[in-house]
């Protein structure tokens, strides 16, 4: 009988063993998922509760737009000096920055060296990493609501101390300490606030505002206002005398209390009201010169010159009349500037360098809506205006706050992911057709923001909106030549046209029947910049969430519902720009994604049912019927065909993902492109729904 003799093992080297079998076996798992998650967000990443991991980027910056749905959707309440406000995240310009945040997110478990990386994945094997929400709010918008706040809701407000006119005597306004919101700890607290998923109301600090200037400061400005006052001023030229009364002087008498820089008190008179007093005498003392002017005909530009003349300059005369006041005889000089130069010469509007038509766009509307007297509002205004070389040129700050007194009428705009009436919407239409027009030229686009949702009668990616404060449309000038920025309208049209020197090459563009044609009016020559456009296919779709039921006290059938806002899925496109001098030398490239938002269906339906609807809300029934589900959401159709047409009208396929642009090869013969926008499907309706369909909008005004 044979024996077999056995080695046993020791127990430290059947533990290396194991250790070895469990590290390499952990190794071998710890590079497939490495593997795996190329190009995708690492392991078990959370973003506000949102799973992230094992997402493509593009994937994960959807998730992360869903996030920021839901986040300007969520009003938050703050208390202000005792009394609670609310702010709406749209209204003070919350911006969630999703690359940042996928950025970060795709980080997670890659940074650090290789050992770091794989004990970082051996301890989030079943444990979640979260990433913060990065996210901003704008200045501008928190600025005017602190003011609204320090009014309205503190209601002590400091006064810095100013001159007043109370009857025919000057009075003083001695300054008052107050307190106001401390601003900069405020917009803290509120865009952190507005980043979390607090819902108790937040205490916003308050602080004291000292004035500035002094009771002493406010008597001697006090003298000086009485002595300006006091008594007829006469201002003489060549033997004869201009004499302004004290009614006219008290008319004319302007205050200002400066508490930027050094704080005073600025005491003079309004050369608008002066003027006003030199308009009877003019006639006996000039001959007023005439500026010179760019005249448009067609798409032609040339200079029409102006003319010398005499004239008395209101602001020297405003100034005139001060320096008198406070000298002893009450008697001045009248400034009468004689072989006068007009404001605007002819040498100066040749030296601007602006020599023919560059660009113009035109896009389509519905005769005779509210919207469209905003877009003509919004052309007038900036019409004629001109951008001189190296400047930048935002619509906001050259239009300002639309408002009914400027002419701006209720009309449609995007709040919230909802369609609702504000004054001055619809005006993103014409900062559509603005934007084309600079996008076409070959400008620099500093600061624009597409439409949240797609609307049909922009191209697709290559769009804009704007509203008051944010978002703003900026571009600059970067050509050595001025640009003057021509509107036109009709009933059913707006053109923006800029004038300028792009070596003679003129682009005409314009967006109808869900198409986008572009013409090249003229080559231009070898400084010419040439821009070409690729928008790509779609991608990155996105389904729409959960519709809102809103209570219409209209409906007493809880069967019956109300459609006021139809399901659009979203989806996203890359746009690329390329910009050549001459057709050839490249000059710039950029790309980036526009991202069209989907958009849930709204509802009114019986109050019970609404989804802010009381507890004990008792339907007329005791049968509690919830609405019908709403339908599928449409399938949106990729972008068409681009199709270029010659002059000899031959149809030159080209692939999808071909530009929405003009060709660049050289000729004489003018050349036009054709690019076709995807058609809207519209989702069938259930029988018990009736839809409603709002004007369309953009953020911002549509």
């Amino acid at each position: 009988m044979k024996t077999h003799s056995t080695f046993p093992i020791h127990p430290l080297l059947l533990a290396v063993i194991v250790a070895a079998g469990l590290f390499t076996a952990l190794g071998t798992a710890y590079a497939v998922s490495r593997n795996a998650a190329k190009g995708e967000v690492m392991g078990r990443v959370e973003v506000d509760g949102t799973q992230l991991g094992g997402l493509s980027r593009e994937e994960a910056i959807n998730e992360v737009l869903s996030i920021e749905d839901r986040y300007l959707t969520r009003p938050a309440v703050f208390t202000v000096g005792g009394a609670d406000v609310t702010i709406d995240p749209p209204e003070a310009g919350l911006d969630l920055d999703e690359e940042a945040i996928v950025d970060n997110a795709m980080k997670v478990g890659r940074e650090g060296n290789a050992a770091f990386q794989f004990l970082w994945w051996l301890g989030h094997i079943f444990d979640s990493a979260d990433v913060e929400l990065i996210g901003s709010t704008a200045p501008e918008a928190l600025s005017d609501l602190f003011d609204e706040w320090d009014a309205t809701v503190i209601g002590r407000p400091a006064s810095p101390g100013a001159i007043v006119l109370n009857g025919d005597a000057p009075h003083p306004v001695y300054p008052t300490p107050g307190t106001g919101v401390d601003r900069e700890a405020s917009a803290e607290i509120i865009e952190r606030r507005l980043l979390s998923a607090a819902a108790a109301p937040t205490g916003l600090p308050t602080s004291p505002i000292a004035p500035t200037l002094t009771d002493a400061d406010i008597d001697d400005a006090l003298h000086e206002a009485e002595q300006l006052l006091s008594g007829p001023i006469t201002l003489l030229y060549d033997g004869k005398e201009a004499v302004f009364t004290p009614a006219q002087l008290r008319e004319a008498f302007l205050s200002q209390t400066i508490d930027e820089g050094v704080p005073r008190i600025v005491n003079s008179f309004d050369p608008e009201v002066v003027n006003r007093h030199i308009n009877p005498i003019r006639a006996e003392y000039e001959a007023p010169p005439v500026d010179a002017r760019f005249v448009v005909s067609g798409d032609s530009i040339t200079i029409e010159r102006g003319d010398r003349g005499t004239r008395i300059d209101q602001a020297e005369t405003a100034e005139a009349l001060a320096q008198a006041g406070r000298a002893g005889d009450r008697v001045g000089s009248l400034p009468l500037v004689k072989d006068a130069d007009p404001d605007v010469t002819a040498e100066h509007l040749e030296s601007l360098g602006i020599k023919h038509l560059v660009s113009s766009f035109t896009t389509y509307h519905s005769c005779c809506k509210s919207r469209v007297v905003n877009i003509q509002n919004m052309a007038d205004t900036i019409d004629g205006h001109i951008v001189i070389a190296g400047e930048e040129f935002s619509i906001n700050d050259f239009v300002g706050p639309r408002t009914g007194k400027k002419g701006y009428l209720p009309a449609g705009t995007i709040v919230s992911g909802e369609l609702t009436n504000t004054v001055g919407g619809g005006v993103s239409q014409f900062a559509t057709t603005f934007y084309n027009a600079v996008f076409w030229a070959g400008l620099e686009d500093v600061d624009h923001k597409p439409h949240s949702y797609y609307f049909i009668r922009y191209p697709e990616g290559i769009e804009a909106t704007v509203n008051w404060r944010a978002p703003d449309l900026v571009f600059r000038n970067n050509t050595d030549h001025a640009v003057m920025i021509d509107t036109q309208h009709t009933g059913t049209s707006i053109t923006v046209r800029l004038f300028g020197d792009n070596d003679g090459r003129i682009l005409k563009g314009e967006q109808s029947n869900g198409r986008t044609h572009l013409t090249v009016v003229d080559e231009g020559g070898p400084d010419a910049l040439h821009v070409e456009a690729v928008v790509s296919d779609r991608f990155a779709f996105r389904d729409p969430g959960a519709p809102r039921l809103k209570a219409s006290p209209d409906i007493t059938d809880p069967e019956e519902r109300v459609e006021t806002q139809s399901e659009r899925t979203g989806w996203s496109v890359t746009v690329t720009r390329y910009v050549r001098r001459g057709g050839t030398q490249l000059v710039e490239k950029r790309k980036w994604t526009v991202r069209y938002r989907p958009r849930f269906a709204v509802y009114e339906v019986h109050p019970c049912l609404a989804d802010d609807a009381a507890p004990d809300c008792v339907l007329p029934s005791t049968t509690t019927t919830a609405p019908p589900a709403p339908p599928a959401p449409p399938t949106p159709t990729q972008p068409k065909t681009t199709t270029t047409t010659q002059p000899d009208t031959t149809a030159a396929t080209q692939p999808a993902t071909t530009t929405t642009q003009p060709t660049t090869t050289t000729t004489t013969q003018p050349k036009t492109t054709t690019t076709s926008q995807p058609q809207t499907t519209a989702a069938t309706q259930p029988a018990t729904t009736t839809t409603t369909q709002p004007g369309a909008a953009g953020a911002g005004g549509g």
